[in-house]
C-alpha cells in the first residue's frame, strides 16, 4: 500500500507520488495555507494589530479551517518527503547525519500535525511547544539534511544555503526580540508569561511577527531545495542503468 522504494516516488496503492511532485507539495501547501489563512483573517477585519503572528490567524472564522487543515496535510507531506529522502540518499549520504535528519523531520512533521489543532487562543501552553519544536526541529533537520549529501546539486545547495542563513537570523531575531519583551512586561505585570496580554507586548512583536513570517519563508525554501538533489540524482541512476 505504501511503498518508498520505488525509483520514481512514492506507491500509494496503484498511485505514485513522483518525487518532484512531492518536494512541490511539501512546500507549495503550507504556503498557500497560510497565505490562504492570514488574508482571510485581515480581510474579515479579525487581526488584532499589524503585523501579528502567523497563528493568530488560526482564529476565529474560516481562517481557522484553512489554517488547520492546511497544516495538517504539510504534516503529512513533510512527514512522506522525511521518509523519502532517507530512502533515496542513504546509501550515498553520510548515513548517521541523514537518520539524524530523518528523525528530526518525523518529529517536526508529527508536532506540525499537532500544531494544527493546538491554537494559541485555547491551548497556548502546547501551542508554545509545538511551535518551538516545529520551527526548531525544522530548521535543524534542514542543516542535517544539507551536510549529510556529500556531493549536492549546485543549484540546490545555493538555495539551501541562502535559506539557512536567512532561517537562522530570523530565528534568532524572533527568539531574541520575545525573550527580552516577555521579561519586561513580566516583571511589570508580575504575573505568568502566557498571561500577558499580545497587545501589551506589541512593541516587540512588530520586529518577531516580520522575524517569524520571513524564517516560514525561508524554511520552505530549504524544503524546496531538495528538488534539485532529487533529479540530480535521478539523472545519475539513469545514466547508471545505460552505462551498465
Amino acid at each position: 500500500m505504501f511503498d518508498l522504494k520505488r525509483g520514481d516516488g512514492i506507491g500509494i496503492g496503484s498511485y505514485v507520488l513522483r518525487d518532484t511532485r512531492l518536494v512541490k507539495l511539501a512546500w507549495i501547501v503550507p504556503l498557500c495555507s497560510i497565505i490562504a489563512a492570514v488574508g482571510i483573517h485581515v480581510a474579515l477585519g479579525n487581526a488584532r494589530d499589524v503585523p501579528f503572528f502567523i497563528s493568530e490567524a488560526d482564529y476565529p472564522g474560516p481562517e481557522r479551517f484553512v489554517f488547520t487543515i492546511g497544516l495538517l496535510a504539510s504534516a503529512v507531506f513533510h512527514f512522506m518527503l522525511t521518509l523519502r529522502l532517507y530512502t533515496l540518499f542513504k546509501d550515498i549520504a553520510r548515513r548517521k547525519l541523514l537518520r539524524a535528519a530523518m528523525i528530526l523531520g518525523i518529529a517536526s512533521s508529527t508536532h506540525l500535525a499537532i500544531l494544527a489543532f493546538a491554537d494559541m487562543y485555547d491551548h497556548l501552553a502546547l501551542h508554545v511547544y509545538t511551535s518551538l519544536v516545529v520551527f526548531h526541529g525544522g530548521f535543524t533537520w534542514a542543516i542535517l539534511a544539507h551536510f549529510s549529501l556529500p556531493h549536492p546539486n549546485k543549484t540546490g545547495r545555493a538555495v539551501r544555503l541562502v535559506s539557512l542563513f536567512t532561517a537562522f537570523v530570523s530565528l534568532a531575531t524572533m527568539t531574541i526580540v520575545m525573550s527580552r519583551g516577555i521579561e519586561e512586561q513580566r516583571r511589570v505585570y508580575d504575573i505568568q508569561p502566557e498571561m500577558i496580554p499580545l497587545d501589551d507586548l506589541q512593541p516587540w512583536i512588530d520586529v518577531a511577527a516580520p522575524a517569524e513570517f520571513i524564517l516560514f519563508f525561508s524554511l520552505l525554501g530549504c524544503l524546496a531545495s531538495f528538488s534539485w538533489d532529487i533529479v540530480n540524482n535521478a539523472d545519475q541512476a539513469k545514466d547508471s542503468t545505460i552505462e551498465a
